[in-house]
């Protein structure tokens, strides 16, 4: 699928676990704390390795012409207990998200993967790309096999969410 390494089992386990001399030896680990190192240590090094850039689950393809976003978009209702988040794509010409801030200056000067916009701004959530066009969302919670919860983000990631992207900015560079 990726080629990435694969992380051993107890990685997580190890990378998150407190530190001292009374630390437990198997410690109850926030959802946070996973879905955090889930993004630094698993999501951003696969995106990089793609040629993105970004960190902290906001990640853009370099282009003078184009904003071609990714987005992790966490659950209003994700707490200490369980993480729930989705990933959106979005992709719009530089010289069309202009002439958008000119008519809405709201907007901002940089577009945001999370945030809904009109035409010309071409936006979709991985799980319109996946799943029968379902809404896809991921869970992280303690104790669980986080293996299978990576190996399934980083294949929508790289293998349909990227080609996604490239796609879209290839279709409107002839605009």
């Amino acid at each position: 699928m990726t080629g990435l390494p694969e992380i051993p089992p107890d990685w997580f386990r190890w990378r998150l676990r407190r530190r001292g001399r009374n630390a437990p030896i198997v410690p109850d680990v926030p959802a946070q704390e996973i879905y955090a190192a889930v993004i630094k240590d698993v999501v951003s090094p696969a995106l990089r390795e793609q040629g993105l850039v970004g960190s902290g689950g906001r990640y853009s393809i370099k282009s003078e012409t184009h904003w071609a976003l990714l987005a992790l978009q966490k659950s209003w209702y994700s707490d200490s207990a369980e993480v729930r988040f989705t990933v959106n794509l979005m992709v719009v010409r530089r010289d069309d998200w202009d002439e958008l801030v000119r008519e809405h200056p709201y907007y901002g000067k940089k577009p945001s993967a999370i945030t809904t916009y009109r035409d010309p701004v071409r936006q979709v959530r991985i799980g319109e790309l996946v799943d029968d066009f379902e809404d896809k969302w991921w869970r992280i919670f303690s104790g669980q096999d986080m293996d299978a919860v990576q190996s399934d983000l980083l294949g929508n990631l790289i293998d349909v969410g990227l080609p996604w992207l490239r796609s879209q900015v290839a279709e409107t560079s002839a605009h």
